[in-house]
């Protein structure tokens, strides 16, 4: 009988975990939940910022050039952005569009003077670019670039044969936007 009492006290335990982790899950994924410091995906173009950070930086990490990256906990986000692959209609990003920190991963949003300043004081590096974000209903496209920046001392001396975009398809179920394993993806490596 004590024996049937514990069995009984563990699957009580368990099934109160699961549902709390059930409760975690679902709010991990509500974009009302989602605020880091000023960051609230409030809009579709935020949401779906954030989940190309998450899924290039965070869960999947595979945005070409990932594994270039030196520091995988700071990454630097430019200022500007293309909505389309017109380099003069670029657009201006700032801090409230992307948010400050997903898990352990830091995103800094720089003007492409102070990404240069950066490396010229410290060496070349890997920044990242939002690029072709397009909404239409409930997909979307947006993508993501990884472009080296190289420092003064550096220029002339080599030349980087490396980095690289992706623009993924999305789709909005349930109010939340879905990476579409079903469509096409553009990748581009350099």
């Amino acid at each position: 009988m004590r024996f049937l009492k514990i069995v009984i006290l563990i699957f009580v335990i368990n099934g109160c975990q699961s549902k709390q982790s059930e409760q975690k899950l679902k709010k991990q994924f509500d974009y009302n939940s989602i605020s880091t410091n000023e960051f609230k995906a409030d809009t579709n173009k935020k949401q779906l910022i954030y989940e190309i950070l998450n899924r290039a930086f965070v869960e999947k990490k595979d945005v070409p050039g990932y594994n270039l990256i030196k520091n995988k906990k700071k990454i630097y986000i430019c200022n500007l952005y293309l909505p389309n692959f017109e380099k003069r209609n670029k657009i201006h990003l700032n801090q409230s569009e992307i948010p400050s920190k997903i898990n352990e991963v830091e995103f800094v949003i720089k003007s492409e003077k102070e990404i240069q300043n950066l490396a010229n004081e410290t060496n070349d590096f890997l920044y990242s670019t939002i690029k072709h974000l397009e909404i239409n209903g409930k997909k979307a496209k947006i993508g993501l670039s990884n472009y080296w920046v190289m420092s003064q001392k550096n220029k002339g001396k080599y030349a980087f044969m490396s980095g690289g975009m992706y623009i993924l398809n999305f789709k909005k179920i349930n109010g939340r936007w879905t990476f579409d394993e079903n469509a096409e993806h553009l990748f581009r490596i350099s």
